[in-house]
């Protein structure tokens, strides 16, 4: 996602998976993805042994990093599980999207990176466009751009934390298995969801109006921040700016909340 861009063409091809340096975090693989797997492929070739004096020393192969046990989920449990969570509709109309694993996986590397994760949430797309409101010469983010996200944003503070962390510890396994499939054989899913947690927590939330300008190039109006402290923060800073200062904060508290009710450390209130 362009860091400049406050309004991106939505039929734009999403970002590829990060593969040691890539988009972040997109990354649910349908329940297909859930077991992972590869193979070690050795090559021999004949050759005649030099002398003992000139033998070269045995290759050190490290061992492979130790993988998490797989324990198998049925559909109607991932349903259990993920339903009990909360029941908001908006919450409920994800999950009917299928490919559930890969996206929770991919959404995640995406926060924890610092991308936005929006290819890989389309469906949660404000049906309404992107607005400003005049003040004088200049404008600002328009109140009715904010509401956009009111339901999205109410959506997550609905979550049931207690659920959430059941839903989490019983689904592990296959989330990072998930994860790891996307290019990290040695990634942990508690350290790249905490990475993120703390992203949304620490993330500014501007209270009064937050101006803009036209700027950039493309087609259709692209307005950058005004201010150069917020149009110098990353996507997923900038994307939580542009849902309103109501709707950051409750996206806020509840990443506090499952910080704390996941033992990782809360980030810093602002």
């Amino acid at each position: 996602m362009d860091d400049h861009d406050l309004e991106k063409d939505l039929d734009a091809p999403p970002p590829r998976p990060r593969f040691g340096g890539g988009d972040w975090l997109m990354v649910l693989v349908a329940l297909a993805v859930l077991g992972g797997g590869g193979a070690w492929w050795w090559f021999h070739r004949e050759a005649v042994p030099p002398p003992p004096s000139m033998a070269a020393p045995a290759p050190v192969v490290p061992a492979p990093a130790a993988v998490e046990p797989v324990k198998p989920v049925t559909a109607d449990r991932l349903r259990d599980l993920l339903e009990a969570v909360s029941v908001s509709a908006v919450f409920r109309s994800w999950l009917a999207q299928g490919d559930v694993i890969e996206r929770w996986a991919v959404v995640t590397d995406n926060l924890a990176e610092g991308v936005s994760p929006r290819a890989r949430l389309r469906f949660l797309a404000p049906r309404a466009g992107f607005t400003t409101a005049r003040r004088g010469d200049k404008r600002v983010i328009s109140a009715a751009s904010y509401a956009r996200y009111d339901l999205f944003a109410e959506a997550v503070g609905s979550v049931d934390v207690a659920a959430a962390v059941r839903a989490y510890r019983e689904l592990h396994g296959v989330v990072e298995a998930a994860y790891r499939a996307l290019g990290y054989p040695e990634g942990s899913i508690d350290r790249v969801t905490a990475a993120a947690l703390k992203r949304l927590a620490a993330a500014p939330a501007r209270d009064g109006e937050v101006f803009v300008e036209a700027g950039g190039t493309g087609p259709g109006t692209i307005y950058l921040y005004t201010a150069p402290e917020l149009e110098r923060l990353g996507p997923v800073e900038k994307h939580l700016l542009r849902m309103g200062p109501r709707n950051t904060r409750i996206i806020q508290a509840k990443a506090r909340q499952l910080e704390r009710a996941l033992g990782f450390a809360p980030a810093e209130a602002q």
